[in-house]
């Protein structure tokens, strides 16, 4: 017989509003502005509570990688 998985096994991939906002230094105000953006950052509500993909959320941090304006590097 399968056994049931936990809360914790299931969500073991995501993370939290507040410790998202906690490990990046920022509030969770700013986390909401981030999700509201035109290609905002991906979210899943789960019991009245937000939690992230860690791996989406550096995707998309990386896809927001910029380089210096060889211009202006001087």
């Amino acid at each position: 017989m399968e056994s049931m998985m936990t809360a914790t096994e299931i969500l073991s991939d995501y993370i939290d509003r507040e410790a998202l906002a906690r490990g990046l230094g920022i509030s969770t105000r700013t986390l909401w502005r981030y999700e509201n953006q035109p290609d905002g950052l991906p979210s899943l509500m789960i019991g009245g509570r937000k939690f992230y993909r860690l791996q989406t959320v550096r995707d998309w941090f990386e896809k927001r990688e910029t380089r210096p304006n060889p211009r202006r590097a001087a």
